[in-house]
């Protein structure tokens, strides 16, 4: 919706594919001469993860929006190969636009979601409900105004509604944090925090870790039940293509790189994810 309706209301032309193709992609975006596409992050990998083809710096994309962390390596590479300038945003369905973003000209700290656009107020709170400082992780909350810049409420759905809506703040349920120059980083999803001996952990800090592993492709990690520490991590990984791991490798590359509470207690070989139309990953199957 974010890309689709201000291009039909700019009266620009939209080529809508049927569903997402790593490897046509760039073919695509060539053959109807695009300046503009969006993207979630493991489609960037997955896009990346194909083979290099110099023709594809032909395209004239002028910016590729993306939601979801990357890597340093995977921005330098993607600038290397495809001379595509990406922009890192933050929005919701519920925000009917995007509450957060980098800027479309000069510097971009496409290590963070951006910071607070026009039209949008924007606080990063505590369970409490207070602010937090420089570094702290808390939950991300947007005022905009009804209707036009945020949702005026969950359709016949009161509960959902009073939950997410609270005296004018759309509570994301997004754990993020803001540095010194107001950027403000993803950290994860509310749902997808492990709960493991009273400390919350942030499976996207254990997925970030594994995929600097040179030999993984991607990474989705989750909390499955423990009797001793109420949740367990575990790793589900897919390997990138003449590579090789065992788990005992992956967990000693944790152990050197996170606190001992986050070190997943099991690894899983996968060799696909099972994901949504966009390319999201649906860790709700993997839980089951």
């Amino acid at each position: 919706m974010h890309q689709t309706v201000p291009i039909l209301m700019a009266g620009g032309s939209l080529a809508l594919m049927e569903r997402f193709s790593a490897t046509r992609f760039m073919e695509q975006a060539i053959r109807y001469d695009a300046t503009a596409s969006a993207l979630f992050s493991a489609p960037i990998r997955m896009i990346l993860a194909q083979p290099h083809n110099p023709a594809h710096r032909r395209n004239r994309l002028r910016v590729v929006t993306f939601a979801q962390n990357v890597t340093r390596v995977q921005l330098d590479e993607w600038a290397e190969r495809f001379h595509a300038p990406l922009i890192q945003l933050w929005g919701m369905t519920e925000t009917a636009s995007l509450p957060v973003m980098n800027p479309l000209y000069g510097p971009r700290n496409n290590m963070a979601m951006g910071k607070p656009v026009l039209g949008y107020e924007v606080r990063v709170v505590d369970e409490q409900g207070r602010d937090t400082a420089p570094g702290e992780i808390g939950e991300l909350i947007v005022r905009g105004e009804p209707v036009r810049t945020l949702m005026k409420g969950y359709f016949k759905n009161p509960e959902a509604t009073a939950a997410t809506l609270r005296n004018g703040w759309l509570y994301s349920g997004d754990k993020v944090r803001v540095d010194e120059e107001g950027y403000i980083y993803f950290v994860d999803r509310g749902k997808d925090l492990v709960k493991r001996a009273g400390e919350n952990i942030s499976t996207g800090e254990v997925e970030a870790v594994l995929k600097d592993h040179p030999a993984l492709f991607d990474v989705a990690v989750i909390g499955i039940p423990d009797a001793m520490h109420d949740e367990a991590i575990k790793a589900f990984v897919i390997l990138r293509e003449h590579s090789a791991a065992t788990p005992e490798d992956l967990i000693e590359w944790c152990r050197t790189r996170l606190s001992k509470f986050k070190v997943p207690s099991v690894v899983e070989f996968r060799d696909r994810f099972p994901r949504t139309s966009v390319g999201k990953i649906q860790k709700n199957l993997l839980r089951d």
